[in-house]
């Protein structure tokens, strides 16, 4: 009993599951995530667009605490946003290798995708311009050929009239 040694406890060794994840599954995990998230910023911006919309309208049942809580609030959500934005950046450059390139790639390719928006947008805007100045020649044009028409009876109106009394003038 004194000169035994005690039975040293052996560690039981887990299995550890090995789940094959590969490079390509694992990037397309990341691009659903950041996915997920563009769109709960741009849920967020709609959010922000919707309140601004709201302070720029007179409501005389709002209260200063209210306007200090809406006010608190978009400062949060747009501080959150940007930190989350940051997180997210400094995560794919500086601690996912290979996913620098991606983020980069990412970002130039929306700055060429906005300015393709902003090109199509002002096109759009311009051919709506350009409908509308045609239905209000359209609309001048139907004005004017219809002040000519009541123009053109009233000189025939006119002229049968006189036509009319200067026949009874010769016949007296």
């Amino acid at each position: 009993m004194f000169g035994s040694t005690p039975a040293a406890a052996k560690p039981v060794a887990k299995k550890e599951k090995f789940v094959n994840y590969n490079e390509s599954q694992a990037m397309a995990d990341i691009v659903a995530e950041l996915t997920k998230f563009w769109t709960l910023q741009d849920q967020l911006a709609e959010y922000l667009r919707a309140e601004e919309a709201k302070a720029k309208v007179y409501d005389p049942n709002v209260t200063n605490a209210q306007q200090m809580q809406t006010a608190m609030n978009r400062i949060m959500c747009q501080q959150e946003a940007a930190k989350l934005e940051v997180t997210i950046r400094e995560l794919m450059v500086y601690q996912t290798p290979g996913l620098a390139d991606l983020y980069t790639q990412t970002y130039e390719m929306r700055g060429v995708i906005r300015e393709q928006q902003e090109k199509a947008r002002v096109a759009n805007v311009s051919q709506e311009r350009q409908v509308q100045w045609q239905r209000r020649e359209e609309e001048r044009n139907l004005r004017l050929k219809l002040a000519a028409v009541v123009v053109t009876s009233i000189f025939l109106l006119y002229l049968w009239l006189w036509l009319v009394l200067v026949n009874r003038w010769g016949k007296t």
